[in-house]
């Protein structure tokens, strides 16, 4: 049975925050962000368990927040070492720490195949204005003669950062690559996308 933490612990969860076009053009300031902050799905949280660190404007549409979020973990005895097992955010029901991973790689499993969807399109649109796929030696070749003109925005990385690779099996078709969760091509958690181009 996991060992309860009776008090929300006040160390810090550092979080970044993209709003887009929250303020209507004005200026995003610590007050706006925090009461962004308490109407999202993160849920539940109090004024007082909020507290903002520092706002950044980094364009019209764009701002980084850190904040410190009020936070609650439940601790386990495994084998003679604590490991954290669930956590909860202000007033919100306990998570589990292993389906909020699971769902995360999820999410970038599922934005990683529509990136190389979006990149696959690209070539399609570089193949119909030209007549023929593009010359490269590998991802990186390849996404600068797609970009600007056939792919915006520049897409280099999967959902986890890690670069992607592209590999032509045949005159008229091309393996796009991601090495998936484990960052190391050529494993079973690789995720790739596999088009034949019309001649």
């Amino acid at each position: 049975m996991p060992l309860p933490t009776r008090r929300a612990l006040n160390a810090a969860l550092l979080v970044s925050l993209a709003f887009f076009a929250a303020c209507g053009g004005r200026a995003i300031n610590k007050k706006t962000a925090q009461e962004l902050i308490l109407q999202t799905p993160l849920g539940m949280l109090g004024k007082e368990e909020v507290y903002i660190q520092s706002v950044s404007q980094t364009g019209q549409r764009d701002a980084l927040v850190e904040a410190s979020l009020h936070a609650a973990f439940r601790f386990e005895k495994v084998d003679g070492k604590w490991v954290i097992r669930e956590v909860r955010l202000g007033k919100r029901s306990w998570e589990r720490i292993d389906d909020i991973m699971r769902a995360l790689q999820l999410v970038k499993a599922e934005d990683t195949r529509k990136a190389l969807e979006q990149v696959a399109a690209a070539i399609d649109r570089y193949r119909a204005a030209k007549g023929t796929l593009p010359d490269f030696k590998d991802y990186v070749a390849l996404s600068d003669a797609l970009h600007p003109d056939y792919m915006t925005p520049l897409i280099r990385l999967d959902a986890w950062q890690n670069p992607l690779a592209v590999y032509r099996i045949s005159p008229n078709s091309i393996r796009l690559s991601s090495a998936g969760p484990d960052g190391k091509l050529g494993t079973g958690d690789d995720i790739e996308l596999t088009r034949t181009f019309a001649p």
